[in-house]
């Protein structure tokens, strides 16, 4: 297995733990729990497999969002809520408070 299948296989789980009845009623990019392990998980990441991991979990976070019925752009400014908050939280993991 690849790395970045494994990296899709991370994200796949981490996406699985939430239900779409979760998404509805809190907005992914308030959900702790995930932006702290999709944080953690990209701040050991580097270069592409860091890429590869964040277009996964996009694409996964979207196709969710949209299938709680959104519409798309509602989703894709849903999952640009989670990468500010994922980017804050980074921020805060390394000490650079933003």
């Amino acid at each position: 297995m690849t790395v970045e299948q494994r990296v899709i296989r991370c994200v796949s789980v981490m996406v699985q733990k939430m239900s779409s009845a979760n998404v509805r009623a809190f907005p992914i990019d308030r959900q702790m729990v995930l932006v702290r392990e999709v944080a953690a998980k990209l701040g050991n990441l580097h270069g592409d497999t860091a890429t590869s991991f964040w277009k996964a979990t996009a694409r996964e976070l979207l196709d969710l969002a949209m299938g709680s019925g959104r519409d798309a752009a509602s989703a894709s400014n849903e999952v640009r809520r989670f990468f500010a908050a994922v980017q804050k939280e980074m921020h805060v993991l390394t000490g650079e408070v933003a």
